[in-house]
């Protein structure tokens, strides 16, 4: 970027300091600088994550920005943002990212979108009846026809409709029977766009309804919570139309709105600060509400957990941000108490089973991250009844592993049976990595090795798949994906130099993707070996970006802006929708290996062309027989992976399989 090309759109006074506002035009769009020399630069879908944010008061963070209201950090320099400095940031983001898209620029009114859905979210309604016809409002000022938000019944999978502006004929109840492939594309989505909603494969069974109202283009929100599908939110056009960023931009707003009042914030929950120092104690609320979630758990076989939340040195206005971090993550079931020096405490009193505890456990680390950076979280999490059967026993058991995650530099633990062993292990090297080639399809040259975590143990050998799921369980998948990096780094910095090609792939978690820290943890360790970014390909599965789709996409990003070759693994397993695929900055794909029988050959097909028309490699994977690999190259596949061209081999074997494409 040239410095004599930014032009100066506005400056921002706050506190006494003043924030310019910058932009340029590039060949690949407008760019926004906030701060000045020195400062962060935008990309225009980063200016508009940055403007959602702002909207509806969600922590956001990019490489070198930091939003945590009401503080915005640029590089080295804190703003403290009035709602007035906000709004007036809001403004002049929206402007640049109207100009960005070819249209004028011209004055902002005094009342615009912006400026109302702001003063919205600030409300408190008490219910979603309340709210929708100030949202409704909003955007039938824009043009568009209204709004619908379904439900779901509380022990039922049916979506009942519980409010719509401007009042119409009730549309029919979303039923999972009569609408099988609309609740599959919902339970897999957050936000769905359908231009002509008429003519969307995904829409087919719900024709009846979009012709009754008269619709031709929808865009909606999913709701979901951690028993599954909550809700669809519905932003309605008479007419088909290709939504935009900015659309989307609104309709997310607006679900946040909605979310609030089904989740509510920090000041509707009791906030206790007990005198603890045992359970001998007179009981809190919470230890009150604790004792009847065990005991409802125990007389209908279900489980719960209690989490134990402590974060090292923070002030008085960072204990009531985590407050307010950890109270948006609850549902209407779930329990909060502050135990002041303690930190806090959190009951999830309906949880399926571990892992679902453990995905509330990492999207609450993210938040609390995000919000106070540069502090330890840790989380300790105790399951009933895996872990203890008595609150005493619960209580224990999440205070321990509390201090375990603390003492270990933060993070999540439950001690459940086996997670010590396996925290042995990797703390000291009791694990180890196989490599497996990667070849080039078209003239069987080596491209890459994946690099595969084993156990050894005195009755075998343990495949990741053996212990991998425990370590999520337990909160080590950082753990692990730190060990293993650590590991490939080496082998990538031992044979450097004796010119190999071949890159070096390895699998990282969900909980390690959405960790803010992580890019820059990663460039830092390829920077110690003295190594190009471009010899590490990241894979991911699906499910990983699935579980936080807006975080996930921002980390891959700053990932691919460092010079990282990103790869989805095992597509087709829980398939991300077109639209999602195409704003990933991917460099592989690689197919579930079912799609390399032969009876799916037609799949495989639509899935190689759909790779290659997103623009990355398609990769087969399982390739166990020589007609697999026949067939898979004659139907597109770039890469291959499986038996036939190579087992993986031990670190000490790499070298025969790096210098001359030879395993054993």
């Amino acid at each position: 970027m040239n410095e004599v090309s930014w032009k100066l759109f506005a400056p921002l006074s706050i506190e006494g300091a003043t924030l310019l506002i910058e932009h340029q035009d590039l060949p690949s769009g407008m760019a926004v600088r906030l701060g000045g020399v020195g400062g962060v630069v935008l990309k225009p879908q980063e200016a508009q994550e940055l403007l959602l944010n702002l909207l509806t008061g969600e922590s956001w963070v990019s490489s070198r920005l930091v939003w945590a209201a009401p503080r915005l950090h640029i590089g080295q320099k804190g703003y403290n943002l009035s709602e007035r400095a906000k709004l007036a940031l809001i403004e002049a983001l929206q402007s640049l990212l109207v100009e960005s898209q070819g249209v004028a620029v011209n004055p902002m009114p005094k009342e615009t979108w912006q400026r109302s859905l702001l003063e919205i979210t600030q409300q408190r309604f008490t219910s979603v009846e309340e709210a929708l016809p100030k949202l409704g409002e909003v955007l039938i000022s824009l043009g568009f026809k209204g709004i619908c938000l379904w439900l779901r019944d509380s022990n039922e999978r049916t979506l009942r409709l519980v409010g719509q502006y401007p009042e119409a004929s009730p549309p029919e109840d979303l039923l999972p029977e009569r609408h099988a492939v609309y609740f599959q594309v919902l339970e897999r989505n957050l936000l769905i766009a359908a231009d002509d909603a008429r003519q969307d494969a995904r829409m087919t069974e719900l024709r009846d309804i979009l012709v009754s109202r008269g619709l031709g283009a929808v865009l909606q929100v999913v709701f979901h919570g951690e028993s599954g599908l909550r809700g669809v939110m519905w932003i309605e056009s008479i007419q088909p139309r290709k939504w935009s960023n900015a659309d989307e931009t609104l309709a997310l707003a607006m679900a946040q709105v909605i979310e609030r009042i089904l989740r509510p914030l920090k000041d509707d929950l009791k906030i206790q600060t007990p005198e603890r120092k045992s359970l001998a104690v007179k009981k809190s609320e919470f230890e009150l509400n604790l004792a009847q979630a065990l005991s409802l758990a125990q007389r209908h076989g279900r489980s719960l957990a209690l989490m134990r939340i402590r974060i090292e040195g923070m002030n008085k206005a960072q204990t009531e941000q985590a407050a307010r971090e950890i109270a948006y993550t609850l549902r209407q079931s779930d329990s909060l108490a502050y135990l002041g020096d303690q930190g806090f405490a959190l009951l999830l009193s309906e949880v399926r089973w571990t892992a679902g505890a453990s995905r509330v456990a990492h999207r609450l680390l993210g938040r609390l991250r995000a919000a106070l950076s540069g502090l330890k979280v840790g989380i300790g999490i105790a399951m009933f009844p895996q872990d203890a059967t008595s609150v005493e026993g619960l209580w224990n058991q999440a205070e321990q592993a509390c201090q375990k995650a603390l003492e270990t530099g933060g993070g999540i633990r439950l001690l459940t049976p086996g997670a010590a062993e396996l925290q042995e292990a990797l703390s000291q090297d009791g694990l180890t990595l196989h490599f497996q080639p990667v070849f080039n399809l078209s003239d069987l040259e080596l491209v890459a090795v994946e690099a595969l975590a084993r156990w050894p143990k005195p009755k075998g050998l343990h495949q990741a798949g053996e212990f991998l799921p425990l370590a999520e369980q337990v909160g080590l998948m950082s753990a692990q994906d730190r060990w293993a990096l650590d590991k490939v780094l080496d082998q990538a910095a031992l044979w450097k130099p004796s010119g190999v090609n071949a890159r070096f792939s390895v699998n990282i978690s969900s909980e390690t993707l959405v960790d803010p820290n992580f890019p820059t943890v990663l460039q830092e360790m390829l920077s110690a070996k003295r190594l190009p970014a471009d010899i590490i390909i990241i894979e991911l599965r699906e499910e990983a970006i699935l579980s936080d789709l807006e975080t996930a996409s921002r980390s891959l990003e700053i990932l691919k802006h460092l010079g990282v070759s990103i790869a989805l693994d095992n597509f087709g397993t829980n398939p991300l929708p077109l639209t999602q695929l195409k704003r990933l900055p991917l460099d592989w794909i690689k197919l579930n290996p079912a799609l390399s029988a032969s009876e799916n050959a037609p799949l495989a097909k639509a899935a190689i062309d759909m790779v290659h028309a997103v623009g990355t490699k398609a990769v087969a994977k399982g390739l166990e027989e020589q007609s697999q690999l026949t067939r898979m190259k004659e139907l597109g596949a770039d890469y291959g992976q499986g038996h036939i061209l190579g087992w993986p081999v031990p670190a000490e074997d790499l070298g025969a399989l790096l210098v001359w494409g030879i395993g054993t």
